[in-house]
């Protein structure tokens, strides 16, 4: 990603410090600014638009496909179906905060993967990495672009459930995974090669460490509130008191559901309020029909 997107992703969205009793060392709330009343939904499907490529397409492809087809074609590989009930771009909204707030690459470009654009991401949401002194981490998310917070957590937790009671399946995605990683040609070999060992099933699974970020919007009552007041501002006080005790009850909720548990994963949790999910995907949608023309 470019640094003058990057800048952007910095300047739209923004890591919301909150502290709430349920909140765990690695989950994150992620919101947007006011601009005169104005919450700045408008800014971030500009965003979501500028980000398309990187998310869908390869480093290799961004550098190779001139620029006037990058965006045509990085759209093309966007899911078709209605936009009410894609992921696509909660996929990109995990993709972004990944990359500029915990710093943490893809390995593979999942969009990529599918068969036909009329299908929905298979498996994980994302495929990205991290390393630290004890080694590898792989970061295999989830992403439920919702307006209900209820109804991401309970799809999440569902999902996820899937995922990891076959461990065969998950030792399956990581094959597939393993023989598509892109970064090698950058990468010295001998990280390319510990990040190959942990995918093509040369280590057990019990050794692999997993990270799994789920990230879950929802229409917030709270950025309604302050929607229309020219003072507003999330740095303030009183935004801050109601969006506490906002979030406080969204984790209770996360807690009373069952997550995979391993001493080898890691679920964190990135809650994204919105002012409403429904008018922004519809937003995105017609960007979306622009740029596949």
């Amino acid at each position: 990603m470019d640094s003058s997107l990057s800048r952007r992703v910095k300047q739209t969205i923004f890591n919301f410090k909150i502290n709430v009793e349920a909140k765990g060392e690695k989950d994150g709330v992620y919101t947007l600014d006011y601009e005169r009343g104005r919450y700045r939904q408008r800014e971030l499907v500009g965003l979501i638009r500028d980000s398309v490529p990187y998310f869908s397409l390869t480093p290799d492809e961004i550098k190779s496909i001139d620029p006037s087809e990058r965006n045509r074609r990085a759209f093309y590989r966007i899911s078709e179906a209605n936009e009410k009930s894609k992921g696509d771009y909660g996929e990109l909204l995990l993709f972004l905060i990944l990359n500029i707030f915990y710093e943490v690459p893809k390995f593979v470009t999942k969009a990529r993967l599918r068969s036909t654009n009329r299908e929905q991401i298979k498996g994980f949401d994302c495929a990205h990495f991290s390393k630290d002194e004890k080694g590898i981490v792989l970061w295999l998310g989830e992403a439920k672009f919702h307006k209900s917070i209820s109804g991401a957590v309970s799809s999440a937790s569902q999902s996820l459930s899937e995922h990891f009671s076959d461990v065969e399946r998950v030792k399956s995605e990581l094959r597939l995974l393993g023989g598509e990683i892109e970064i090698n040609k950058g990468m010295e070999p001998e990280l390319y090669e510990e990040l190959e060992s942990y995918t093509l099933g040369n280590k057990s699974l019990d050794k692999v460490r997993i990270s799994i970020p789920v990230l879950l919007t929802y229409d917030s009552s709270t950025i309604k509130y302050f929607c229309g007041d020219e003072s507003s501002n999330i740095e303030s006080e009183l935004f801050y008191e109601k969006m506490c005790i906002e979030i406080e009850k969204h984790f209770g909720k996360i807690e009373s559901k069952q997550w995979p548990g391993h001493e080898t994963i890691d679920v964190c949790f990135f809650i994204v309020p919105l002012e409403c999910v429904e008018t922004l995907k519809e937003e995105i949608a017609f960007i979306e029909a622009a740029m596949r023309f």
